[in-house]
């Protein structure tokens, strides 16, 4: 008799709020499947890295208008942004191959979402974000990156206003956390590089070498090399 009242109770509840239990159903369902999206971004083949010989779909001549007619000071760049001898003239790809490729999975998976964000709310291609922090930092294990939280090489000068620490003869940004030298290049990209709203990786590469962000001559290149060998451009769609 119990189990009959029982059934009948839950019969009842049902009739009774069937259109409650049917949009809470639904929202769940919708949460599920975004945070299924996400996981699969995540962890999916874009942050698998392959050696991938294909070149970009566009190419770096066709993109350079949009670098030219830049100022080559934009005043944020007084000092080398790579400063460190062992990563000095174009020694950045080189110090690079000598990282284990788990360690560069790890932090371009470590730092995707924060490079989604800033790309969200500044316009700046989450790939150009994640292959620079990569390239300047030796994905993290620079000295800069460890001790000072500068993943960008961001030196000082007089646009500056928090502390720095100096690196073998050169003075460089200290951060309070990553997420903070994140932040501080999205605004540095976005004061300098306003012409490049929409533009993609590779407009964006070739300004910041032309903008003397690097020293060597091939950063533009080798950030894309780094960008098509890790498909970084799958998440800026």
């Amino acid at each position: 008799m119990k189990n009959v009242d029982f059934i009948q109770t839950v019969v009842h509840f049902l009739k009774n709020n069937w259109f409650k239990l049917s949009i809470t159903g639904l929202m769940l369902l919708a949460w599920f499947r975004k945070d299924l999206s996400l996981q699969v971004r995540m962890d999916g083949p874009s942050y698998q890295y392959e050696k991938n010989t294909a070149k970009p779909k566009e190419k770096m001549t066709d993109a350079a208008p949009l670098a030219t007619g830049l100022s080559p000071n934009t005043g944020r760049m007084e000092a080398p942004a790579i400063g460190l001898p062992s990563f000095s003239s174009g020694a950045g790809k080189l110090e690079l191959s000598k990282i284990d490729e788990a360690a560069q999975h790890a932090y371009l998976t470590r730092f995707a979402k924060v490079a989604k964000e800033e790309q969200k709310k500044y316009g700046i291609p989450a790939s150009i974000i994640l292959a620079v922090s990569l390239y300047q930092s030796g994905a993290g294990q620079r000295d800069i990156a460890q001790d000072v939280n500068n993943y960008f090489a961001m030196p000082c000068n007089s646009d500056w206003n928090g502390a720095c620490r100096e690196f073998q003869g050169q003075v460089y940004r200290k951060y309070s956390s990553a997420w903070a030298s994140f932040r501080d290049f999205s605004l540095f990209a976005k004061e300098n590089f306003k012409r490049l709203k929409g533009a993609d990786y590779q407009a964006w590469a070739l300004a910041l070498e032309a903008d003397g962000f690097a020293e060597t001559d091939n950063f533009a290149k080798e950030i894309t090399d780094l960008i098509v060998a890790f498909r970084l451009d799958a998440i800026d769609e």
